[in-house]
């Protein structure tokens, strides 16, 4: 999994309650958890289109297919953050192929984990929880998590920030706990508003597990 510290170039607009898109309904709930999808599927658009608008449309495009998919068989998805993500990388290598960039497609299938299409719920769940974390941390606590994810020691890190490591395995993991508690009571929230809309069955939400990132 490729860590990236730095935000989308074009963020995702809020949406006008009246919007009817060209590629059908769209499900509020579901718009907003593509918000939170967003920043974790910049990167392969940018190293398959080159073009995060023509990514914002694909985008819109998998809203409306899994709104749809919720209103005629809401109980067969367990997790509308994995099923939304799935459909989305699905659709921007069908968009990726007509273009005839299949060279540059298969080296970013081969190189970053985030551009499979069959992850299960829990892997994509941590891809956007990781990115999540990412978007949301002070500078201190992204530089420190993403030299984690590159398998950088404490000690290393620490010599980088003339720091003790102990100290900086503390401060980092007590922030990283916050943001992973915050963040993931949001993701529930989320799939639980849809659950309700939907007449969803709660219990088998993936996003009911606590999530374990380790730093």
């Amino acid at each position: 999994m490729s860590p990236h510290g730095s935000k989308p170039e074009i963020a995702w607009p809020d949406l006008d309650a009246s919007y009817v898109d060209a590629f059908g309904p769209i499900d509020v709930a579901v718009y907003d958890i593509a918000r939170n999808i967003w920043p974790a599927v910049t990167s392969s658009v940018l190293r398959t289109l080159r073009d995060l608008h023509a990514g914002q449309t694909i985008m819109m495009k998998a809203v409306a297919l899994v709104s749809r998919k919720l209103g005629e068989d809401p109980q067969r998805i367990t997790s509308v953050h994995g099923y939304l993500y799935r459909t989305f990388m699905r659709l921007l290598r069908e968009e990726a192929e007509t273009e005839g960039k299949h060279a540059e497609l298969n080296r970013t299938l081969l190189v970053s984990n985030e551009a499979n299409p069959k992850q299960s719920d829990s892997a994509v769940y941590e891809v956007i929880l990781i990115h999540q974390i990412l978007e949301r941390a002070d500078a201190w606590t992204r530089e420190v998590f993403q030299l984690r994810l590159l398998g950088h020691t404490y000690e290393e890190i620490a010599a980088r920030f003339g720091m003790k490591s102990n100290h900086v395995r503390s401060e980092a993991s007590k922030e990283l706990r916050r943001l992973v508690k915050v963040i993931a009571a949001e993701t529930r929230e989320y799939e639980r508003r849809v659950s309700r809309q939907k007449g969803r069955d709660e219990s088998e939400l993936v996003t009911n597990k606590e999530p374990e990132i380790q730093l």
